[in-house]
């Protein structure tokens, strides 16, 4: 079982099809104009591909990866083969080696769940622009705390709310402008339950007029009944119990 991925709101937001640019990014956004064009140099560029894997658990943790467009799973495998994702990252947002001075290896794995593109920032380019800016930590620190905080949405979700209110949340943490493009086997995770209970959570869903799926994307009928859904504490309403 998995807990759910919580909706949060990312920092700055931006629609599922939007392409950011540097200055936009949640590390970023602060850095004066000249910091800026003298990073702009050292960034690698990367393209990924719906369902291509930019790095996995235990990798050297080379970069910081912030995403351009797109969008990116973070998930984490165990010994027998199953999956946790842990959240989904959306433009403007980073993610890989958040402290560029401790953790030599990338805690979970990450992949695109949309065609996605990122810059990847070198650790020792990080190291080096928060020395020279200490205000960048701040903007880490928020962001670790921001993440903490959902971890925690996380752990109470799974283990107090059914399974209709859980996949509820996960298609609305999924969801850009209206369009989840996941699969039901990553809904399913998200949602920590089968594949076979996902299925038949969202013909309820789709029977009810809230959403209208189609191969790897759901759309998002009703996006107030959803939110209604997955909001009520401690269980669902009844139209999705039947």
């Amino acid at each position: 079982m998995t807990p759910v991925i919580p909706p949060r709101t990312p920092a700055p937001a931006f629609p599922g099809g939007a392409e950011v640019e540097l200055e936009q990014a949640e590390l970023f956004r602060r850095l004066p104009r000249p910091a800026l064009e003298r990073l702009r140099p050292l960034l690698r560029a990367r393209v990924l591909p719906s369902q291509r894997v930019a790095f996995r658990e235990g990798q050297p943790a080379e970069f910081l990866w912030v995403l351009r467009r797109g969008q990116v799973r973070l998930y984490k495998s165990s010994p027998n083969g199953r999956t946790m994702t842990l959240e989904l990252v959306g433009p403007g947002e980073m993610f890989g080696a958040l402290d560029p001075l401790e953790g030599e290896r990338y805690p979970a794995s990450a992949e695109a769940v949309s065609d996605a593109a990122a810059w990847c920032i070198p650790r020792e380019v990080l190291a080096r622009l928060l020395l020279e800016h200490p205000g960048l930590a701040v903007e880490i620190l928020a962001v670790v705390s921001r993440r903490l905080r959902a971890a925690h949405e996380q752990l109470r979700s799974f283990a107090h709310d059914p399974v209709p209110a859980r996949l509820a949340r996960a298609l609305l943490a999924a969801a850009r402008e209206g369009e989840a493009r996941v699969t039901r086997r990553a809904l399913a995770e998200a949602a920590g339950t089968t594949v076979e209970t996902a299925i038949r959570v969202l013909r309820r869903f789709e029977r009810a007029g809230w959403i209208r799926g189609e191969v790897r994307l759901v759309h998002v009928l009703d996006e107030p009944a959803l939110r209604r859904l997955g909001g009520s504490p401690g269980g669902a309403g009844p139209e999705a119990a039947r």
